[in-house]
């Protein structure tokens, strides 16, 4: 018999219910980070640093909740890299907004630049150890997203140029490609069908 007829599908229903539940947990974690950063916030690059920080830790737990549920007989694969990964560069991103209030920022920057050493590590550990399909999502994410912030960055510094807009921080210009990043890799992800 062909197993795909044999896979029980998950209900409208329980689909219904695991994405009201995602949408009130989204809700929650953003109400509790709205009121912990309240009045700490003043530029929207550092906004931007914490909604995406916050995008990576969510995807972060919610893909160390699958790995951690999946059968024992079901081999783990590059889930807990992933993971790592993610959480990562969730603190590299919490780290400038936050990291001065506790550290001067020069010990600060350097946490960062050990984050970005380990992140590295890992992902090319990911990239080692990755199956075909995997890789194949992270060359169309790299090359989404290089071709969006290309042709969006040519814009913008040519209205830059022209005096039509202000200058953007190179802060605020990393948030935007990690947004850019991160829209990318649910693309190339939803086409290869890893969701």
């Amino acid at each position: 018999m062909n197993a795909l007829v044999d896979t029980p599908r998950p209900s409208l229903l329980r689909k219904a219910a695991v994405i009201v539940l995602l949408a009130g947990l989204g809700g929650a974690f953003g109400y509790g980070a709205a009121t912990l950063t309240d009045g700490v916030l003043t530029r929207w690059e550092d906004e931007l640093a914490v909604v995406m920080s916050a995008a990576m830790l969510g995807i972060g737990l919610i893909t160390a909740f699958i790995v951690a549920r999946r059968p024992a007989d079901v081999p783990r694969g590059c889930g807990v890299l992933q993971v790592v990964v993610m959480l990562l560069a969730a603190a590299m991103f919490l780290l400038p907004v936050f990291g001065p209030v506790w550290a001067t920022p020069e010990v600060v920057f350097g946490a960062v630049l050990l984050l970005v050493a380990v992140q590295s590590g890992a992902n090319l550990m990911l990239w080692r150890t990755a199956d075909e399909m995997l890789r194949r999502v992270m060359l169309e994410t790299s090359a989404l997203a290089f071709w969006a912030v290309q042709l969006g960055l040519f814009i913008y510094a040519a209205a830059e140029r022209l005096g039509l807009v202000g200058t953007i921080t190179g802060w605020g210009l990393i948030g935007i490609l990690m947004g850019v990043y991160f829209i990318a890799s649910i693309v190339a992800a939803a086409r290869r069908g890893l969701h």
